[in-house]
């Protein structure tokens, strides 16, 4: 049974740099929360994506789509790894430059944009076992029940350094539903502007039937 915290967010300053990765909205937002399985083992990334997964199935809605961004050198990987397992694919490269370190010399390359339309709960489960390890790595990983997303070129400061950084900007319409990974891979928001989502109440009505809710925000309740 996963054990479950969810969290009411404000869209404020501080939500933001929590969020981190600088994702920008274009456009309002009617509800944001923080899921994350609390149950601590001796691998909790896992349960936190087997909630995930178990959370989504329970949705029963797609296509479902998955964007993550790679190296030059995963991408090919993973190019390999969907062509076996049948999953449907495309990708872009990003403008942003990045680079890594050889003995010999170094390689600047594009980050690699792949886009997953998921049609199904198997393909789901495929995906999200093969990638899913990206999130715990902090790298950009996100779900969208419509396709909402693209990215931006903008110059940013970081550890006193100006860089050049792919911005992830997620349209919200009226149905926009859609989430992004905490760090680590510890737990998930959900942004939400649909009515199934909108409190607390209606999201935790939608968890798979072996979860409980042992806090809601600030309040532990009895278990």
């Amino acid at each position: 049974m996963s054990e479950i915290w969810i969290q009411e967010e404000q869209l404020n300053a501080e939500f933001h740099e929590m969020v981190g990765r600088y994702i920008r909205l274009e456009g309002p937002i009617d509800s944001v929360y923080f899921i994350s399985e609390t149950m601590e083992s001796d691998d909790d990334r896992d349960e936190q994506r087997d909630f995930l997964l178990a959370f989504l199935i329970k949705q029963d809605r797609y296509p479902l789509y998955l964007t993550f961004l790679c190296d030059d050198m995963m991408a090919e990987e993973f190019e390999k790894e969907f062509n076996e397992l049948g999953i449907e694919y495309s990708y872009e490269l990003l403008k942003e430059k990045q680079a890594y370190y050889t003995f010999f010399k170094r390689v600047t390359y594009h980050p690699r944009c792949f886009t997953l339309p998921i049609k199904d709960a198997r393909t789901l489960s495929l995906a999200l076992e093969h990638t899913f390890y990206l999130a715990n790595m902090n790298e950009f990983y996100s779900l969208s029940y419509s396709k909402n997303l693209n990215f931006e070129l903008k110059r940013v400061k970081e550890w006193g350094r100006w860089k050049n950084v792919s911005i992830p900007i997620f349209k919200t319409e009226e149905d926009t539903t859609f989430i992004t990974i905490f760090y680590d891979g510890a737990g998930f928001f959900l942004f939400s502007n649909e009515d199934r989502y909108s409190s607390i109440q209606e999201v935790c009505s939608t968890f798979p039937e072996d979860s409980k809710v042992v806090q809601i925000n600030d309040r532990l309740l009895d278990i």
